[in-house]
C-alpha cells in the first residue's frame, strides 16, 4: 500500500464512523408507550378537574383534590421519564444509597395490579349505579363519598402500575415497627376516650 491508499482508507474509515455515530445519535428512542399512558392520565386529569369544580368544600372536594393531585404527580413522573429518553439522559433512582432495580417478578406484579384495577372499576360502576338512585340528602352524600373513595383507589393503584411499568420506584409510607414492644398505634390519653 502506498501513502495515498493509506490516507484514503483512513478517510473512508473516518467517514463511515462519523455516519454511524450521527445516525445513532439522531435516532430518538420511541416514547409511544409513555405517550399513550400520558394521554390516558391527561384525560383522567380533565375529568378530575371537572369534579373538583363541582364542589366548593367538604369531604367530596377534599377527595376530588386528592385524586387530582395524584394524577398530576403521575403525569409529572411519566413526563420526566419521557424527557430523559428524548434527551438521552439516563435516569437512575437510588433508595437508601442503593440503585433501584425493578423487581424480578415485574410482569406478575403488573398482572396483579391490572386485575385489581379491573375489580376496582367494577366496584366503581356499582358505586356510581347506587349513587344515581339518590338525588341528595345524607344517603346521596354517602354514596358520592363511596364513588370518590373508589376513584382515589383507582388513581393510587394506577399510579403504582404505571411507575412499575416504566421502571420508576414507587414510594410507600409504611409505619416503622415498634421497637419497645408497645403497639404501633396508641389510644389518645385521657379519661373520656374510654366512653366512646
Amino acid at each position: 500500500m502506498n501513502f495515498e491508499e493509506i490516507i484514503m482508507s483512513k478517510n473512508v474509515t473516518i467517514i463511515l464512523l462519523s455516519v454511524f455515530m450521527l445516525y445513532g445519535c439522531s435516532n430518538v428512542p420511541s416514547t409511544e408507550e409513555i405517550d399513550g399512558d400520558l394521554k390516558t392520565v391527561e384525560t383522567e386529569i380533565k375529568d378530575a378537574q371537572e369534579t373538583v369544580q363541582e364542589y366548593s368544600g367538604g369531604l367530596l372536594a377534599i377527595l376530588a383534590n386528592v385524586r387530582l393531585q395524584t394524577l398530576k404527580t403521575t403525569k409529572s413522573m411519566l413526563e420526566q421519564k419521557k424527557n430523559g429518553f428524548r434527551r438521552y439522559i439516563p435516569l437512575s433512582y437510588s433508595i437508601d444509597g442503593k440503585e433501584y432495580t425493578p423487581p424480578k417478578d415485574k410482569d406478575v406484579l403488573l398482572q396483579t395490579l391490572n386485575d385489581d384495577l379491573k375489580s376496582l372499576r367494577q366496584d366503581l360502576a356499582k358505586a356510581e349505579e347506587e349513587s344515581s338512585k339518590y338525588g341528595g340528602g345524607l344517603l346521596g352524600v354517602l354514596s358520592l363519598t363511596q364513588v370518590a373513595t373508589v376513584e382515589n383507589s383507582i388513581a393510587f393503584l394506577n399510579q403504582k402500575r404505571l411507575l412499575l411499568k416504566h421502571d420508576i420506584p414507587y414510594y410507600e409510607i409504611v409505619p416503622a415497627p415498634s421497637t419497645d414492644g408497645d403497639p404501633d398505634f396508641k389510644s389518645t390519653p385521657g379519661e373520656d376516650i374510654n366512653k366512646f
